[in-house]
């Protein structure tokens, strides 16, 4: 199975999910308009947004909305261990609902992998999985022919013509995980073309499931060849003396306990004496840790990143910077994406994102989660212009999203 996957997330759209009850699209391609060519990451002639950022109130949804983003890579990466509903269901429906309590969730995906677009999705109730599809289609900005790779109802599954010979699998595949987990797990060596598709699927999902979570050194790090790990180490130390230039040094230490267990831990030195990083700021820690995980990312492996309130514990000016590094070819070398969710409205301004990557997320008078990009409001001269002050709009209630519905719009 290949450990390094470069692909690209075009869309993601979900159903009944926690406050998400009727459907909501978020589409990371780029709409028409004009500004900011260079942000854009060219796929095959689809152009395709490296950020988009979610503004909303608290309470609106956004943490759920980028939840279950990663709920969808987790199911993917880890359902073929689920246990039962206590432990780790497949999906939590919208329960204030007496309809939608009882029904299932719907979730879907379509993926970038070269020059060929996957649209993944799939039905899942708390207790099984009820449909599962996989197509795919040459990538393009122009409409192409859609190829079945399988498609399924509860534990029924049937292959496309190029794929039959996966069928020998299909006893094998029940409604209590996702095909997709099973199949993505296999290593056919002697059909190596058939599993492909499936074992990079998963392991794109598997690497955004687990570098988003990342709270701790991950191990990868210290898997880097020696010239790699000390190009992360000054890497780092560079990025985090530009807001903390008091951090002369910072170290790595591997730690293996009395069961065996490996750990590791960071240092920071601050005149010529090394101290745990439990001694420094919530915020300096956070930045420490944050850059573990986008170093991976601008360097050495494409990711989907996917941040619930990136902006916590952080200056306005070090989320700018973070936005910027995701726009700048020359920093995001492997093309990775983020997505996230804010209050902060530093980076809600014509010079740092494009209106079709700035998403606004409310709830209606039913408790529903709604999601629209800035782009959706018509470019007229009477609406929204593409050099207007966003975020002083946004605070007069012209976009919605806001905690106080009977603010004026501004003039």
């Amino acid at each position: 199975m290949s450990s390094e996957v470069s692909a690209m997330l075009l869309q993601f759209r979900v159903k009944n999910y926690k406050s998400i009850g009727e459907e909501i699209v978020i589409d990371l391609t780029a709409g028409r308009g004009q500004e900011h060519p260079n942000f854009l990451i060219d796929q095959n002639g689809v152009k395709v947004l490296p950020v988009i950022s979610l503004y909303g109130a608290n309470a609106s949804g956004k943490s759920n909305v980028v939840e279950a983003i990663v709920t969808m890579f987790e199911n993917i990466t880890f359902s073929t261990t689920y246990r039962g509903e206590k432990d780790n269901p497949l999906t939590i429906p919208f329960l204030f609902d007496a309809n939608l309590s009882s029904e299932p969730t719907e979730m879907e995906m379509f993926i970038a992998l070269g020059e060929t677009e996957y649209q993944y999705g799939y039905v899942v109730n708390r207790h099984s999985v009820i449909e599962e599809w996989l197509y795919y289609r040459k990538l393009s900005k122009n409409k192409t022919k859609n190829y079945i790779i399988f498609e399924r109802t509860n534990s029924e599954i049937s292959f496309g013509s190029k794929f039959e010979k996966l069928a020998v699998y299909s006893d094998f595949i029940t409604n209590k995980f996702l095909a997709l987990s099973f199949l993505g797990n296999l290593n056919n060596e002697k059909n190596p073309e058939y599993t492909q598709i499936f074992n990079n699927i998963f392991s794109w999902a598997r690497d955004n499931a687990i570098w988003p979570r990342a709270g701790v050194i991950n191990p990868a790090l210290l898997m880097m060849k020696r010239d790699s790990l000390q190009t992360f180490n000054d890497s780092i130390l560079q990025f985090v003396q530009e807001f903390d230039p008091c951090i002369e040094k910072l170290k790595i230490e591997k730690e293996v306990n009395s069961t065996g267990n490996t750990s590791y831990r960071v240092l920071t030195q601050h005149n010529g004496t090394l101290y745990p990083i439990e001694i420094e700021s919530t915020g300096t820690k956070k930045l420490i840790e944050l850059y573990l995980t986008l170093f991976i990312s601008l360097n050495r492996r494409q990711t989907t990143l996917v941040f619930d309130e990136l902006d916590t514990y952080l200056h306005p000016l070090i989320i700018r910077r973070i936005v910027a590094m995701f726009h700048n070819k020359e920093v995001n070398k492997m093309n990775s994406q983020l997505i996230t969710t804010s209050h902060n409205l530093i980076t809600m301004d014509k010079n740092e994102l494009r209106r079709d990557q700035i998403w606004f997320v409310e709830k209606d008078d039913r408790g529903f989660t709604n999601a629209y990009s800035l782009a959706s409001f018509k470019s007229t001269e009477e609406e929204i212009r593409s050099d207007m002050v966003y975020g002083k709009h946004y605070l007069y209630g012209r976009f919605g999203a806001i905690p106080y519905t009977n603010i004026k719009g501004c003039k």
